[in-house]
């Protein structure tokens, strides 16, 4: 027994010299310990737990901040100097993980007594608890092993099979739920936002494909990029424990990024590197930095997740750079932007045509410039450069949610739709556009709102500031005629963004089915009185619902919508949408004309029509069944049973 404990004290010793003769090397973390020591980062994780009850992460970092308190002691130098003597990139990381260590700043030092000990004096856990922390260890382990399994098969389950607590299921996840925050551009360009913004979502995509860890993110958390807020604050607001942000900047040939690994429960700072490497590096930069914050919160990565970590998407730099481009102009949804990124994406394709990312995004072009009523050429093309992006790399979660909606909004296919978002969440279960569209398809193909409401909910866990993902919650809840979860889901979306016009005509429509009219023209009226393009469209209707009430001001902005389908002033402006309100008010012959109409047009939003409560009073019109079955959807006689 002696022995075993001499061994254990001397692999102590010398993982102490390891850090003292790297003592201020900034670069020396756990990847590089655990391969001085001749050990994979895995055992050395493992190891040091059993003995000293922490992970590696930590053993460096408080290993570090000890010999900062000795040198502070000794008055060796400055705080600042010394920080970066014992290894710390920044005066200001290392003040923070000071005081969050010790329990006050390197300031103070010199002015307590010199009695006072490190809180970490290294010795091998000799007690009896120690055995018990390694039994919790593997029984927990277990749990989550089995829970994620669990969980893994509810995803590709039918609901009927369904046995997931989906609650478990947040519990087990939250443990390791991280959020991405935008990247700064330090740049003399400001226009290569775009780069810092690539580089943020190439980083996020690693981190995504890693199991056991939640990665939020969405282009609306730019807003914490610029305000000032505790991280705690910002993690609880996000529903995170961790937190990344960091830095790019551009020279010449170079990139120099810094980041920052946060624990937002504990509001502290974990963690901080800076990396300075050609531009041609970029993936390698990319991945080291993945593994990096994987290795800090102790993931363990297989093999396959190493594997997808060194993968190149493209031998051309330049070609990834003009694809980063195309994809900052997509996500403008605008005419301007649109046709700047089809002209990034070209461009890119052109220096290698065997890259994927930008057939992808050329797809999702086609699919929604003209939305929702899309050219049959534009149809052909998004299907062609999907096919295509798919055939190049068929590991891309985002390639085949674009194919799985191709299939379900204009060929109506829905065994291949299902197929394909089947796929896209076995690539990412952290693709939180997979869960929303999955959710439509779920919802509105097939009734199953039971397993459409636990995807809808994980896609607003991971994009909980997602405007569109509240107005898909409503839509689901006004489908089961929750009505007063619905108006709360509406009322999330107007916090987001009180200028559109969805979120306030759901609210008007909940109104309307629980007999206030009043109260519902009132809401309609005031969300109108916003936009200065609609403001001139109160008198009018206000006017037709003193008239004839609530269906004659439901006739009165179809009849706009008829007779100003271009107009700004229109509020729902195509065919779909049109037979929507003529089957509201039960006219019934009115909405089978535009319903017609639709068909014809292979418009994008026909696919709702089977459980779209607009059409609840429609089931057992044949004409209305017609259209059911020439879509594929079958009737109502066989109703869909959770």
């Amino acid at each position: 027994m002696q022995n075993n404990i001499s061994m254990d004290e001397k692999f102590l010793n010398d993982l102490n010299q390891l850090l003292e003769a790297n003592l201020n090397n900034e670069q020396f973390g756990v990847n590089e310990l655990a391969e001085a020591a001749n050990m994979s980062r895995s055992k050395l994780h493992r190891k040091l737990n059993n003995l000293v009850g922490k992970s590696t992460s930590q053993f460096v970092r408080e290993y570090r901040l000890d010999k900062a308190m000795e040198m502070l002691k000794s008055n060796e130098a400055t705080a600042s100097e010394i920080a970066y003597s014992v290894g710390f990139s920044s005066a200001t990381y290392f003040n923070k993980c000071f005081s969050d260590y010790f329990g006050y700043p390197p300031g103070e030092v010199k002015y307590r007594g010199t009695s006072e000990t490190s809180q970490s004096n290294i010795k091998v856990n000799r007690k009896k608890r120690g055995g018990l922390k390694k039994s919790f260890l593997i029984v927990s382990v277990g749990v989550v092993v089995i829970a994620m399994t669990s969980y893994l098969y509810f995803l590709n389950s039918s609901a009927k099979e369904e046995s997931v607590d989906p609650d478990t299921i947040d519990t087990i996840i939250q443990e390791k739920s991280i959020a991405v925050l935008p990247f700064k551009n330090l740049s003399d360009d400001q226009e290569n936002q775009y780069f810092a913004d690539g580089m943020r979502e190439d980083i996020i995509n690693h981190l995504s494909k890693m199991k056991g860890l939640v990665v939020k993110f969405n282009k609306s958390f730019d807003r914490y990029g610029t305000i000032k807020l505790a991280e705690e604050e910002v993690g609880t607001t996000l529903k995170v424990n961790y937190i990344i942000d960091g830095s790019v900047q551009r020279y010449d040939d170079r990139i120099k990024v810094i980041v920052h690994l946060v624990n937002a429960k504990e509001d502290t700072h974990m963690w901080s590197k800076s990396f300075d490497r050609k531009f041609s590096d970029i993936f390698s930069l990319e991945s080291d930095i993945a593994q990096n914050i994987a290795s800090e919160l102790d993931l363990i990565l297989s093999p396959n997740e190493l594997l997808q970590l060194g993968k190149v998407p493209t031998a051309s730099t330049e070609a990834y750079n003009l694809y980063l481009k195309g994809k900052f102009f997509l996500y403008s949804f605008s005419n301007s932007g649109l046709k700047s990124a089809e002209k990034y994406f070209n461009e890119s394709i052109a220096l290698d045509s065997e890259f994927a990312l930008p057939y992808s995004g050329l797809a999702l072009i086609r699919l929604y410039r003209e939305w929702p009523v899309i050219p049959e050429a534009d149809y052909k093309e998004a299907k062609k450069y999907a096919l295509q992006a798919v055939g190049l790399d068929d590991a891309l979660a985002e390639t085949h949610r674009t194919l799985g909606t191709i299939y379900m909004e204009y060929e109506w296919d829905w065994e291949l739709a299902e197929k394909e978002f089947e796929t896209a969440l076995s690539l990412d279960l952290n693709d939180y556009g997979t869960y929303i569209t999955y959710a439509k398809y779920l919802m509105l193909v097939k009734g199953d709102f039971i397993k459409s409401r636990h995807y809808i909910n994980k896609a607003i866990e991971l994009s909980p500031i997602n405007y569109y993902f509240y107005i898909l919650s409503a839509e689901n809840y006004i489908l089961t005629k929750d009505y007063q979860s619905a108006i709360e889901e509406v009322n999330k979306a107007m916090e987001i963004n009180i200028e559109d016009l969805w979120a306030p005509w759901l609210d008007f429509l909940v109104q309307v089915k629980q007999g206030n009219p009043d109260k519902a023209i009132e809401i309609l009226s005031r969300s109108w009185d916003i936009a200065p393009n609609t403001r001139q469209n109160i008198q009018p209707m206000l006017e037709a619902y003193k008239k004839g009430g609530i269906n004659e001001a439901f006739r009165w902005i179809n009849n706009l919508d008829i007779e100003f389908a271009d107009d700004p002033r229109t509020v729902m402006d195509n065919a779909y949408f049109i037979a929507q309100k003529f089957a509201f008010i039960g006219e019934h012959d009115e909405a089978m004309k535009w319903l017609h109409i639709a068909l014809e047009q292979k418009n994008g939003a026909i696919y709702w029509i089977k459980y779209d409560h607009f059409f609840e009073n429609m089931h057992f019109d044949p004409r209305f069944l017609e259209v059911l079955r020439k879509m594929n959807l079958g009737d109502y006689s066989q109703p869909f049973k959770p």
